[in-house]
């Protein structure tokens, strides 16, 4: 029976080199697993946007997050939820105004209408630009 050595140096370079690939996989894996989540956390909360959830302050800090994760991860599409979400505000907000007595308040609401509106259409450019 004859048995054939194999040299240090080509076993080192066998074993890294599996090393490296597991190390890629398990890199690769995670990636995946983080965009998932990532993907599933930022529709739940463009969602809830939409749909009025929350107060106002908290709209607001939710709204800046996804600001800044849409120019983070555009693969999420995050900015067509906010334009959606814009329009889904100011609609909200064109039935206060129709409920709303005061002057004032009437005039306070058609600024935030238009500036929900603007913000809209500047998404919308976005979108359109990609």
């Amino acid at each position: 029976m004859t048995r054939t050595a194999i040299s240090p140096r080509f076993a080192i370079r066998t074993f890294t080199a599996r090393i490296v690939v597991f190390a890629a996989m398990a890199e690769t894996d995670i990636s995946h697993q983080k965009q998932q989540i990532l993907s599933g956390v930022v529709q739940t909360l463009l969602d809830d946007l939409k749909s009025g959830t929350g107060d106002k302050d908290r709209r607001r800090q939710v709204e800046e997050w996804m600001r800044t994760l849409a120019e983070k991860y555009p693969e999420f599409h995050i900015e067509t939820g906010l334009r959606d979400y814009y329009l889904a505000e100011a609609a909200r907000l064109r039935g206060d105004f129709d409920k709303a007595a005061d002057l004032t308040e009437k005039l306070g609401l058609g600024r935030s209408i238009e500036s929900f509106l603007d913000r809209a259409a500047e998404y919308d450019r976005r979108i359109a630009d990609r």
